[in-house]
């Protein structure tokens, strides 16, 4: 008998979760799929920035609970390479063989400025938890948020900025809040009407908006601002962090470390491997766009196993929920349109779940795992959660909605 096809996914995060169950879902239960993850958990990164204001812990998914959903080998190791024999080489000696194999593996952040408090997620939630306890004791009255150049997704220090306004306000505290940003326009990468919307919350929330701007740090509470050479001071500052490339051994990199990529995900000069997310040499980084990347990965492996009809290239798609305190504004764009027609902002949910990564079977499968997780030890594997494996297309995230049907953790708080 012909041994099923080995598909590989190296990597623990939202384009690594995506592509397992898109993989499922277009290509069958046949191919045995193993899922290579250093992590014990899913971490659900974009609602780190809510914890530091005590609006609730950082939802969690357990990687061996969704391997046991999806009938996924878990291998919990990290990936040192990728070998010419079709094989994955891990930390500590051993390795993997694959048939087919898609990179998910995400990309380093690093700090740029010693001088502020960076926020990467879950590891520096304490610290900027610490400084919003400043802020409301009255500690703190001078807050920047910088956003360095070269960061490729400035959405969650909008989120933090707006979030602190609100809660100064909330506990009746004054403080003078600064943003900083490269940027032509706030999030323009959603499009002038999400630009004027960001413009006009930054404007209600009193917060100082400073375009095409770099920052420098050069000492602790002390910024220089270029062009112009301004001097603002802060008592503290937050900054984004920027992403440095996996620069994986064994598989092509771009000068920063980037894999290359095509329309079908697949690397460029290699045999059977695809890449998704922020590991990618696309410049945005985002779930939602790690998970568009997944599900071409996904669905050209099942057309060349004879699963699928026609598979569909990556087709940039921004999806993005901005957290301000209060209500969430909706923003959507396609990034190759050749008009602004299609953009679209507010604050109406525009896709179902309205989880925080509109990802095409990620969002359905976390909405259902947060309403059957409580007693699921009584569901039999195998049995469990099969809705999100038939989601429709991707254009079936977008339907209409009276309001907040959907207020699970992994979307927006209630308004």
């Amino acid at each position: 008998m012909e041994r099923p096809t080995r598909i590989v996914i190296a990597g623990g995060g939202v384009a690594a979760l995506e592509a397992a169950i898109a993989l499922r879902a277009t290509a069958g239960p046949e191919p045995s799929i193993t899922l290579i993850a250093p992590n014990e958990d899913f971490v659900y990164q974009p609602l780190t920035v809510a914890e530091p204001f005590a609006l609730g812990p950082t939802p969690h998914l357990p990687l061996q609970q969704f391997a046991t959903d999806l009938d996924v080998e878990l291998v919990r190791a990290s990936v040192e390479a990728v070998g010419e024999s079709h094989a994955v080489l891990l930390d500590g000696g051993g390795f993997v063989a694959y048939d087919k194999l898609i990179v998910a593996m995400g990309a380093p952040r690093e700090a740029v400025y010693p001088n502020a408090t960076t926020f990467r997620g879950e590891n520096d939630v304490e610290s900027v938890h610490g400084l919003i306890q400043d802020v409301e004791m009255g500690l703190i009255r001078r807050v920047a948020f910088v956003v360095p150049s070269g960061v490729a997704w400035t959405l969650p220090l909008y989120e933090l900025a707006l979030m602190t306004a609100q809660r100064a306000f909330e506990m009746n505290v004054d403080v003078e809040l600064t943003l900083v940003t490269p940027e032509d326009r706030p999030l323009g990468v959603f499009g002038a009407k999400a630009a004027t919307d960001v413009e006009q919350r930054l404007q209600e929330a009193s917060i100082r908006l400073v375009q095409r701007t770099v920052a420098e740090i050069p000492a602790r509470g002390m910024l220089l601002l270029e062009p112009g050479g301004e001097q603002i001071e802060a008592d503290r500052v937050i900054a984004l962090p920027i992403s440095r490339g996996p620069a994986i051994r064994g598989l092509p990199n771009d000068p920063d470390g980037f894999i290359p990529i095509d329309s079908f995900a697949r690397v460029p000069g290699t045999d059977g491997i695809y890449a998704a997310g922020d590991g990618a040499n696309f410049p945005l980084k985002q779930g939602g766009l790690a998970c568009q990347q997944a599900d071409a990965a996904a669905e050209h492996i099942a057309w060349s196993l004879g699963k699928l009809e026609e598979p569909q290239p990556f087709r940039p798609v921004l999806r993005g929920q901005l957290l301000t305190g209060k209500k969430p504004q909706f923003m959507r764009r396609d990034v190759d349109a050749p008009s602004e027609s299609d953009e679209v902002s507010g604050d109406r949910p525009l896709w179902w779940p309205t989880t925080k990564v509109a990802g095409k079977y990620l969002a359905a499968y976390l909405a259902e795992y947060d309403t059957s997780s409580a007693g699921s030890e009584d569901i039999a594997p195998g049995v469990r959660r099969r809705a999100f494996l038939s989601p429709g297309s991707d254009d079936a995230l977008e339907v209409p909605l009276r309001g907040y049907e959907y207020t699970g953790r992994w979307g927006a708080a209630s308004p």
